[in-house]
């Protein structure tokens, strides 16, 4: 679906256009092919380049080709009870903005209603899309530390479950994902700042780019961090449950080991054969009770050998 939206200085809110003017801002979501030939055809846009847009494996980077300016970004959303990422393409042409993505793109609404949302300033409405896709990232990352402290603060050795470990696997996935998206991120922020790409930004919109590029750091290295985090408490709660399994491997080990003791005993005294004691009317009790001492006494020395 292609709309296009206008707000200049003087405008009191954004406007949805029926057709494109010069100073409008493209917003584009999922697509057709007939919607792309369009866009090659009115706005001669680079068809290949278009299609790298819909690529879902495709990373932040800045492309250009006869003098419009293509920005690929990546977003993150909540998909369910997980997180996910998915390519955005931020166009910057003579007279338009442009943002095409294979799909709808979260919170746009709210930051199109913003204050300072003016689709005639290309510089600054670059910026204002770029700090909400960053945005996206900051706040699920947050949403995943809370599932790890979450999750952190309901193990323990009774409770631990193999649900959980799948769990963290899917929280190192995710951060990790982060991570790869974010060093890309953070080089195409500091390649708009150097100026190379014939945008002029004023000193207002270059503290923003700064503050962008400061911002993507700062989530790398916090995705890095609960990364650290999510492997040690997964590695930790394995060797949790290999040494549980085991000190029950040692507890059951010394249980047969004193429990064989009465089975030699009553098994030697119960064949139908001539045995000491036969005729004694107390060699029961004098049996149960020498099997008695004989178990205490090993319980005492595993024990002292620290195996129970």
């Amino acid at each position: 679906m292609i709309s296009y939206q206008y707000r200049g200085v003087g405008d009191s809110k954004l406007l949805k256009l029926e057709v494109f003017r010069p100073g409008a801002w493209i917003l584009v979501e999922a697509p057709s092919p007939d919607e792309l030939d369009l866009l090659h055809e009115r706005f001669k846009l680079d068809p290949d380049l278009l299609a790298d847009a819909l690529d879902p494996d495709e990373i932040p980077r800045i492309d250009s080709d006869e003098g419009i300016l293509y920005i690929y970004m990546r977003y993150s959303y909540r998909k369910g009870d997980a997180v996910d990422t998915d390519p955005v393409m931020l166009v910057v042409g003579p007279d338009f903005v442009g943002v095409i993505a294979r799909r709808q793109l979260p919170g746009l609404e709210r930051l199109a209603n913003a204050t300072a949302f003016y689709t005639t300033q290309r510089a600054k409405l670059l910026l204002l899309l770029l700090r909400h896709f960053v945005h996206t990232y900051e706040s699920n990352i947050n949403l995943l530390d809370r599932q790890i402290r979450g999750v952190r603060a309901r193990l323990n050795v009774s409770t631990i479950k193999n649900r959980d470990f799948v769990g963290f696997v899917g929280l190192e996935d995710a951060l990790s994902t982060f991570l790869a998206e974010l060093v890309p991120a953070n080089l195409l922020l500091t390649s708009l700042l150097s100026g190379r790409h014939g945008l002029a930004f004023h000193e207002d919109d270059r503290d923003l780019i700064e503050d962008l590029v400061q911002a993507t750091r700062q989530l790398s290295e916090t995705s890095q961090s609960s990364l650290r985090t999510v492997v040690n408490i997964r590695e930790a709660y394995s060797n949790i449950m290999t040494n549980n399994l085991n000190r029950r491997v040692e507890l059951l080990t010394s249980l047969t080991v004193v429990l064989t003791i009465p089975t030699i005993i009553f098994s030697l005294w119960g064949v139908n054969v001539p045995v000491p004691g036969a005729g004694n009317p107390h060699a029961f009790a004098v049996l149960a009770l020498g099997t008695l001492v004989g178990i205490v006494g090993v319980l005492y020395w595993l024990y002292r050998q620290r195996w129970l």
